[in-house]
């Protein structure tokens, strides 16, 4: 019942590890854990060398290969580790200040046979509403709903706002301290069963930011298995390391990978035309400007 911890680092050092503080607190004997260093500076990468414990395994790539690609790297065989029945991925940014959390984790997964992938309740530090309220996983809809559901101002609208409600899970707000069956897993922290990961030859690394949760979860409601939200169980998430509520520069980098993602999602799983994708894209730029002008008056 071994369990691999896998951090992906990308100029976080401090954060990764302290990431990896709170996984050592955890004092799980079947723990192991690797961290991947996915193309940060030279100084960055040395920082994170220089004190990171020596058991944790350190894996560095030249560049960054994206969120996906780069913990796959970890879901290696690699030399001096032992082959894991789960495979537990951390954003640097998460930690499990919770105690047992592995563990917990771990034994509901393992006791249901249809699941094979569980998620934790992640407190986004940054958001004041309350944990038991924040949005934690998301419903696999039809792609036409899909598209509606991601737009910032369509999903606004009175007659769709019940639609994306559903979709965000608003149903089983408060979350209770109980385990949920989801259609998805929450990408800050989340645990898979290696055997099921390695069946769909790991992660789709199509896109390199966003949307991974709602393609595993797809991946998994089309080999009729399910996911787990588990809400007896906190990690705190500080959401430093993601570009989505920056502005600028990082905001257009971050709108144009959010974009490519939703594009190879609905090419690969719902086989959108090059036609029917280019129209979605002038949408999505259309939104993207409508919404930093609002910005620039506030």
């Amino acid at each position: 019942m071994i369990t691999r911890v896998i951090i992906l680092n990308y100029n976080t050092a401090d954060l990764t590890l302290q990431c990896v503080d709170y996984v050592l607190r955890q004092k799980d004997v079947f723990t192991h854990m690797v961290v991947v260093d996915n193309g940060s500076t030279r100084e960055q990468f040395q920082r994170l060398k220089g004190k990171l414990p020596s058991f944790v395994k350190l894996i560095r790539l030249q560049e960054n290969v994206g969120f996906s690609a780069g913990n796959n790297r970890g879901c290696r065989e690699l030399e001096g580790l032992p082959d894991a029945a789960y495979y537990l991925f951390v954003n640097s940014d998460a930690f499990l200040t919770q105690s047992g959390t592995i563990r917990e984790l771990r034994n509901e997964l393992a006791k249901d046979s249809e699941a094979v992938a569980i998620s934790p309740l992640i407190h986004t530090v940054s958001n004041p509403t309350p944990v038991r309220f924040q949005i934690q996983v998301r419903r696999i809809v039809a792609p036409g709903w899909l598209i509606v559901c991601q737009s910032p101002i369509l999903r606004r609208l009175p007659l769709i706002k019940q639609h994306y409600l559903r979709f965000i899970y608003n149903d089983l707000v408060p979350y209770q301290e109980k385990v949920y069956r989801t259609e998805s897993i929450n990408g800050a922290v989340f645990m898979v069963k290696s055997e099921f990961l390695h069946r769909i030859n790991l992660l789709d690394e199509g896109t390199f930011l966003y949307l991974e949760e709602l393609i595993l979860g797809e991946q998994i409601r089309r080999l009729h298995k399910t996911c787990l939200l588990h809400g007896g169980v906190l990690a705190s998430h500080l959401h430093a390391g993601s570009s989505v509520n920056k502005r600028g520069k990082s905001s257009r980098k971050a709108f144009c990978f959010f974009v490519d993602s939703e594009a190879y999602l609905l090419s690969k799983y719902h086989k959108f035309s090059a036609f029917s994708l280019s129209i979605i894209r002038k949408v999505r730029l259309f939104e993207f400007a409508l919404k930093s002008l609002l910005y620039s008056y506030k």
